[in-house]
């Protein structure tokens, strides 16, 4: 309902709200701008983050925001014809993008409703953005239903953006000037932010980095993958509804990592910072400073200015600290303290850092095992293994194959094809390496065969080339391989070089499959 500046006018002096004209949401909206003091007469927030802030939020939500950019595009006639721009805003009520229509926006600009700007109604009153985040509802605010002078000739329509479990995670909006009002606009918003929930549903039903490349329906949820993998899929789903410490187990290449972030990703930590550290792949007497930090000439070779370390870097988000197991016993000292304290002390530093972030271990050793022997804390491992999840090797959930290389063609844009043969070339396989492996293996085939199709021979050369393992040599079955030699010499019309380069095998490797055959 549009109100006058009448209504307003009274509102702002008297404190009268006239409850006939008023719609709930913006009387309750009122009210609380009254109960912060907020001047009605602001014309312009005062937060304005700095362009290094900016860009680190950005980096938070950039998948989000480059998905709103598609749909945002799909809009640009619309802005254009209506005078409108559109933004994306972080659940922190900080402008991440905006784009539109030109002069509205340099009019934008001039008020500071601007990318980095925070638009929260605690900073600028009662706007569609500020009282979207509060009330986790989408709505319409135009004229003087604005609390502040600053926006008395918008006209704004945002709507929430939740994760499939509620949690708000932005906001989107589209905002012009208040003669060019749309009867549609709130609809249109509504949508948009519809559709982009979707996307995020459509990413999480699997580890993110696999839906990110598939609109094909075998990658929606977890139908096709294997019970072992299911299992282990759930478990982290339920994981990232709380916020005790997951310790990851599984062998080298089965993706810890990945499940890490995806915990990370569904968890309500999901826009702060999640930050790695191998704790095997840096020497012992370096780790303390890499994930504690240290001060400026707290040792030989320190950073001028010092260094915030890993732990502090994931306050407000998650720590995931690989090959957990490698940790020296001081070092184990040192985590169990912050677990228990939640602070840090930066070495060469006798002041405390309280931090807040989540902690997510991974390591490809028994850790029951090592306890029993000495080699890691009992207390330390207590403190990890609140909520344990195993991840099965490759070997173990072999029916994924198809499905990781279709992954794989895709994320590496490889135009090649796999057939039936060639797939039970990899399923006879037991991939020691797990994903990684198996990932390298198909980039290593699309490089060296020319063909639109891998041949069998051709993954059984490449596995036997690069695997460790004594028995890579008998991958393929003698009467799949003379089969595939037959059909080889069949369309090439028995001509050797054409037959071997067909197979992705050398001439010589083809005479002696011939001598073989014989």
């Amino acid at each position: 309902m549009r109100l006058t500046k009448a209504t307003w006018k009274r509102f702002v002096q008297e404190g009268t709200l006239d409850a006939n004209r008023m719609e709930k949401v913006i009387q309750e909206s009122w009210s609380r701008c009254k109960a912060l003091e907020i001047n009605p007469f602001r014309e312009a927030t005062d937060i304005v983050l700095t362009p290094k802030e900016l860009e680190k939020r950005r980096n938070r939500l950039d998948v989000l925001i480059t998905e709103a950019k598609l749909l945002i595009k799909e809009l640009k006639a619309f802005l254009h014809e209506h005078e409108m721009i559109a933004l994306f805003i972080d659940q922190d009520g900080f402008i991440l993008t905006q784009e539109g229509y030109p002069r509205t926006l340099e009019k934008a600009k001039k008020m500071r409703f601007l990318p980095g700007a925070k638009w929260t109604e605690e900073c600028i009153g009662t706007n569609a953005i500020g009282t979207a985040l509060n009330t986790k509802k989408a709505l319409y605010v135009e004229g003087f239903q604005h609390f502040t002078v600053s926006s008395h000739d918008w006209c704004c329509a945002a709507a929430p953006i939740k994760t499939a479990s509620g949690d708000l995670i932005a906001v989107l909006d589209v905002s012009g000037p208040v003669e060019k009002a749309h009867p549609y606009l709130l609809g249109i918003v509504t949508t948009m932010a519809a559709s982009l929930e979707e996307k995020i549903k459509q990413r999480f039903h699997l580890l993110p980095e696999l839906n990110e490349c598939f609109e094909d329906p075998i990658f929606e949820g977890v139908t096709g993958t294997s019970e072992t993998f299911k299992k282990a899929l759930e478990l982290s789903k339920k994981a990232a509804f709380v916020s005790y410490p997951v310790s990851i187990q599984g062998e080298s290449g089965t993706g810890k990592e990945l499940v890490a972030k995806y915990i990370h990703r569904l968890s309500s930590r999901a826009t702060g910072p999640f930050v790695a550290l191998n704790c095997g792949a840096i020497p012992s007497h370096l780790v303390e400073s890499e994930l504690f930090g240290y001060e400026e000439g707290a040792f030989t070779g320190a950073k001028r200015g010092g260094y915030i370390g890993k732990l502090r870097s994931a306050h407000k988000g998650t720590i995931f600290l690989d090959e957990v197991a490698e940790l020296s016993p001081d070092l184990q000292v040192a985590l169990l303290r912050f677990l228990q304290e939640q602070t840090v002390r930066p070495v060469g530093s006798n002041k405390e850092y309280q931090v807040d972030t989540r902690v997510i271990t991974a390591t490809h050793e028994n850790l029951k095992e090592l306890v029993r022997e000495g080699k890691f804390r009992e207390d330390l491992f207590y403190r990890l293994f609140v909520l344990p999840i195993q991840l099965p090797p490759l070997r173990e959930r072999k029916e994924d194959i198809p499905y990781l290389a279709h992954y794989f063609f895709h994320l590496f844009g490889i135009q090649k094809k796999l057939t039936q043969e060639s797939l039970d070339v990899l399923f006879q396989y037991d991939w020691p390496g797990n994903i990684r492996e198996l990932k390298n293996v198909l980039i290593a085939a699309s490089v060296f065969v020319d063909e639109e199709i891998i041949s069998p021979l051709t993954l059984m050369q490449i596995i036997k080339e690069r695997s460790i393992e004594p028995d890579a040599t008998t991958l393929l079955p003698i009467e799949s391989r003379n089969k595939a030699l037959r059909h080889a010499l069949e369309q090439t019309h028995g001509n050797i070089s054409k037959a071997a380069k067909m197979l992705g095998i050398s001439r010589t490797t083809l005479y002696r499959w011939l001598k073989e055959q014989k």
